[in-house]
């Protein structure tokens, strides 16, 4: 499909007004790899400061694959329960015609329910931004049926870019070998709609709900100082609008590499496979994950490519000397896959 020719009216309707397509966020496959995406309770669970840049490219032969980057810095406050951050994320799809950003301040508090068990609350704030790349279109309006020829077309937007006001919030329990959470996103259901219409069409974007929980354990026979083994089996739920999501899989590390697979269920099909490497070494951590499609789009004539993704953080928390000083052990400790 060239640049150039969409069908407008169905496109506008579909991205531009999720009160009527039900637009949807997008989801990173390695979710523990963007954890401020997920839930802002995550912010500063590392024990200083941290940087994450995220990449996605999803269905790449696909005309109008999807592009998606985020990125997060994190510090939590020395001696204190209260952590800092922000986070941002930019989408791109229909090959750059319609674009939105995210970004967002995030703020968690620790709170100790026991000698075991932590909550954690976290809030966001921030903006939410839609584009429409109007001279990019072609309307079936200007196009004559027997030559081709265009002209201008009659179909007006209210405006190519809308910016608004995004909060967000989310709770996150842990203990030492269990955690589980819950988050609420576009709280205020921001106004994203680039097209005049109704106001009764439109409610904003839908809210955003996920639910994540999952455990780390020790595998105490394989494991040693220099190269510990461990096992980490999770679970996320999202939801938004009609669109719901799980993903159920486990995540196995030794030593410096870890591998990870999970299944991904859309619940109205079965949606695909997700497999994961990550490579570890002091405070650098690298990912990478391919998606292998299952449902019935994997006939798509031509085929839709690969969707991957890229991670990067670099967690100083997890420098050597800063984890003997701390005598901490971050593969027994139900959070590590997300540091």
């Amino acid at each position: 499909m060239p640049r150039s020719f969409v069908l407008p009216l169905l496109l506008l309707l579909l991205c531009c007004c999720p009160g009527a397509g039900g637009a949807q966020d997008a989801v990173f496959s390695q979710f523990y790899a963007s954890p401020l995406q997920l839930n802002p309770a995550f912010t500063g669970v590392s024990a200083a400061p941290r940087i994450t840049l995220n990449y996605r490219s999803q269905h790449t032969s696909y005309p109008s694959a999807y592009t998606t980057f985020a990125a997060s810095f994190e510090q939590p406050v020395n001696n204190s329960p209260s952590s800092f951050g922000f986070r941002m994320l930019t989408d791109s799809q229909l090959e750059g015609l319609y674009k939105n950003s995210q970004f967002a301040i995030v703020y968690a508090y620790d709170v100790r329910v026991s000698k075991e068990l932590h909550a954690r609350i976290g809030l966001s704030g921030g903006l939410l931004s839609s584009s429409i790349d109007f001279g990019g279109l072609v309307f079936g309006d200007i196009i004559d049926p027997l030559t081709g020829a265009g002209g201008v077309t009659e179909e007006q937007l209210a405006g190519i870019s809308k910016t608004s006001a995004d909060l967000g919030a989310g709770v996150l329990f842990y203990a030492k070998n269990l955690y589980g959470g819950f988050s609420i996103e576009h709280l205020n259901r921001p106004d994203e709609g680039l097209l005049a219409l109704d106001n009764n069409l439109y409610a904003g974007r839908p809210q955003r709900f996920s639910l994540h929980t999952g455990a780390q354990f020790d595998l105490k026979r394989y494991s040693n100082p220099r190269r510990p083994a461990y096992v980490t089996p999770n679970l996320l739920f999202t939801s938004q609008a009609s669109f719901q999501q799980l993903n159920l899989g486990a995540y196995f590390g030794y030593g410096l590499f870890s591998v990870g697979g999970w299944y991904r269920h859309a619940f109205g099909n079965p949606d695909g496979f997700i497999a994961a490497v990550t490579f570890r070494e002091d405070i650098l951590r690298i990912g990478l994950s391919y998606d292998s499609v299952i449902s019935g789009l994997r006939n798509v004539p031509g085929g839709l490519g690969a969707t991957f993704e890229l991670s990067f953080a670099i967690d100083f928390g997890n420098s050597a000397e800063l984890q003997r000083r701390r005598h901490a052990d971050r593969y027994n400790d139900c959070l590590g896959m997300f540091r």
